[in-house]
C-alpha cells in the first residue's frame, strides 16, 4: 500500500460507515488499521471536546483501555 492508494476525503463517497480503515503516515513504510469501536447520536457526545460525558477529562488511550478494553 502506498500513502497515495488512499484519499480521507473520499470517506463521504461510502454509503455506510467502514468497519476497519488503514492509513500510513508521511514516509512510514508501516499500515496503521483503526477498527470502528462505537457509533454515536450527535446529542451524546460534546461537539468540541469529541467525548461523551463519561469520557471528559481521560486521554484517548484511557477511553480505549477503560471502555473498550483494548491496550495500545
Amino acid at each position: 500500500m502506498t500513502v497515495a492508494a488512499f484519499d480521507p476525503r473520499l470517506l463521504n463517497r461510502y454509503l455506510t460507515p467502514k468497519s476497519l480503515l488503514h492509513f500510513q503516515w508521511g514516509n512510514d513504510t508501516k499500515v496503521y488499521r483503526y477498527g470502528l469501536v462505537e457509533i454515536i447520536k450527535e446529542k451524546d457526545i460534546d461537539p468540541t471536546l469529541k467525548q461523551k460525558k463519561d469520557e471528559v477529562g481521560l486521554s484517548q488511550k484511557e477511553i480505549l483501555e477503560r471502555k473498550y478494553k483494548r491496550k495500545i
